[in-house]
């Protein structure tokens, strides 16, 4: 019952942030989106032994594959006017 308690730092907030791009990706069903989400939130986990400059090129990396994972505006509108 002693053992001390974890600082709740922003890797946790990346984290949540990580799962959240993952769902909002699933949603369209971007398999890319989903797959850099969750690896944001991977890498974000403060156990891991991967800092500094690295792991920023990888959240910077997993960022630019997120955005360009998404299919074209006209693709999202058909999906949405299919669903109604």
């Amino acid at each position: 019952m002693n053992q001390q308690k974890a600082k709740f730092t922003w890797h946790y907030y990346m984290m949540a942030l990580g799962a959240l791009l993952a769902m909002l990706a699933a949603t369209l069903g971007a398999v890319g989106g989903v797959v850099s989400g969750l690896a944001i939130a991977v890498i974000s986990h403060p156990r891991l032994q991967f800092q500094g400059l690295g792991r920023f090129v990888f959240y910077v990396l997993f960022l630019v594959i997120y955005v360009f994972a998404f299919p074209d505006p006209e693709v999202v509108r058909e999906m949405m006017a299919q669903s109604k």
